[in-house]
C-alpha cells in the first residue's frame, strides 16, 4: 500500500531520465549511423570518421551515465522503487521509437545541423570555401 507512491515516483523518474538523457544515445546509434552511410554515398569527401566519432562520444556518455544511475538505484532502493524505475525506464523507449528511426524528417535536420562540419565545403555557402583556404 505505501510502495505505490515509490513506485509511481520511480517510474516519473526513469521516465524522465530515459526521455532526457537515454534516447539520445539511441537516436544516435539507431537514427544518425544510417544517415551517416547514406551521407557517404551522396558525398565523397564527407567525413564519416568524424562523424562516427562524435556517435561514439554522445552514446557511450549517456549510456555510462544511465547505467551509473540504474546501478545505484538498484543498490540503494527497494524492489517498489526499482520496478518502477525499470518501468519508466522502457515506457519511454517505447514511446520514442518511432523517433529512433533515420526516416523522421526531425532527425534528418538534427543530423544536417549536428555534422554540419563533416560535410565537404560547397560553392552555395561561402563560408564554407573561406574556412578552408
Amino acid at each position: 500500500m505505501y510502495n505505490i507512491p515509490w513506485f509511481l515516483g520511480a517510474a516519473a523518474f526513469g521516465f524522465i531520465l530515459m526521455a532526457a538523457i537515454g534516447i539520445q544515445a539511441a537516436v544516435a546509434l539507431f537514427s544518425s549511423i544510417p544517415l551517416i552511410r547514406r551521407c557517404q554515398q551522396e558525398y565523397n569527401e564527407f567525413n564519416a570518421r568524424r562523424a562516427y566519432r562524435r556517435i561514439a562520444q554522445v552514446a557511450s556518455l549517456t549510456i555510462f551515465f544511465c547505467i551509473i544511475v540504474t546501478a545505484l538505484v538498484i543498490h540503494f532502493a527497494s524492489t517498489a522503487i526499482i520496478c518502477g524505475y525499470g518501468v519508466g525506464f522502457l515506457l519511454a523507449f517505447v514511446l520514442s521509437v518511432k523517433r529512433m528511426t533515420p526516416n523522421n524528417d526531425q532527425n534528418r535536420k538534427n543530423f544536417e545541423t549536428s555534422y554540419a562540419d563533416c560535410y565537404p565545403p560547397s560553392a552555395i555557402n561561402p563560408d564554407d570555401l573561406s574556412d578552408n583556404s
